[in-house]
C-alpha cells in the first residue's frame, strides 16, 4: 500500500500550516512580552505626560523582549513572511519591522 499523491499533498500543506502557526504564534507572543515590558516601565500618572520609570530591572526587560522580538522577526522573515504579515501580526511601524529585518540579515551574514 503506498501513500497516493493526493495524501501526500494534504500532509505537507498540514505541515506547513503548522510551522506557519508557530512562526505566527511565536512572533505574537514575542510581541506581546514587548510591549508589556514597555507598559512596565512608562508612569502615566506624571502630572504633564507620561514619563519614564528609571528602573533597571524594568528597563532590563525591555532590553530581552525587544532582542527577542526582532529575532522573532528575523525568523518570520526567513520563513517567508512579508513586512505587511509581520507589521499586522506585530503592530509594529513598518519601518521597525524593516530596520530589524535588515539588521537580522546583517547579522546572518556576519555569524555564519
Amino acid at each position: 500500500m503506498g501513500i497516493t499523491s493526493g495524501q501526500s499533498d494534504r500532509d505537507v500543506a498540514f505541515e506547513q500550516t503548522n510551522v506557519v502557526s508557530a512562526v505566527e504564534r511565536g512572533l505574537f507572543n514575542s510581541a506581546l512580552d514587548f510591549f508589556g515590558a514597555a507598559v512596565a516601565v512608562i508612569d502615566y500618572r506624571a502630572a504633564e505626560r507620561p514619563r519614564l520609570r528609571w528602573d533597571a530591572d524594568a528597563l532590563q526587560g525591555v532590553r530581552s523582549a525587544m532582542g527577542a522580538l526582532e529575532r522573532r522577526v528575523g525568523l518570520a522573515s526567513r520563513a517567508g513572511f512579508s513586512t505587511e504579515q509581520i507589521v499586522r501580526i506585530t503592530r509594529l511601524d513598518r519601518e521597525v519591522v524593516e530596520l530589524m529585518v535588515e539588521r537580522q540579515r546583517k547579522a546572518q551574514r556576519l555569524g555564519g
